[in-house]
């Protein structure tokens, strides 16, 4: 088991927020037409980013496996986030889209495997997949 922990302070300009996690600092906010000021990716396309950074983390954990002859040649993920606004002015991310594209020194079955075995140990897909439906394309 791991604890994270990532501090957020909301500054007095725009919509910036500067979220601290270890010694690492990064900024979230809103475009201009949501009142912010552009000046980093906001909260949904962070968890978007989580959704491709974890699918990366998962497929770098099985290569780094004592043992494992896996060569990743290409591992591109793009994820897409729809989001639905309701009445009162509160949205939610609807749906998620995968499109993965994988190449790796494996054959058309294990890199199939490999894909599956991805998903499988992706922490934060996990997490959503049972409250925001998710859809994948995948190709090689």
């Amino acid at each position: 088991m791991a604890i994270y922990n990532v501090h957020s302070t909301l500054r007095d300009v725009g919509s910036q927020t500067i979220n601290t996690a270890g010694v690492h600092q990064f900024i979230a906010d809103e475009p201009t037409k949501f009142r912010g000021t552009d000046a980093g990716p906001n909260p949904v396309q962070y968890l978007l980013g989580a959704v491709g950074a974890c699918l990366g983390a998962s497929a770098a954990s099985l290569v780094h496996r004592p043992g494992s002859n896996i060569k990743i040649k290409q591992f591109d993920v793009e994820v897409t986030g729809e989001t639905e606004r309701f009445p009162d002015k509160s949205s939610r991310v609807k749906s998620i889209h995968v499109k993965l594209t994988c190449k790796t020194n494996l054959d058309k079955e294990g890199n199939d495997k490999f894909i599956q075995d991805t998903l499988h140990l992706c922490t934060v897909h996990d997490t959503l997949k049972d409250s925001v439906p998710f859809t994948f394309e995948i190709t090689d």
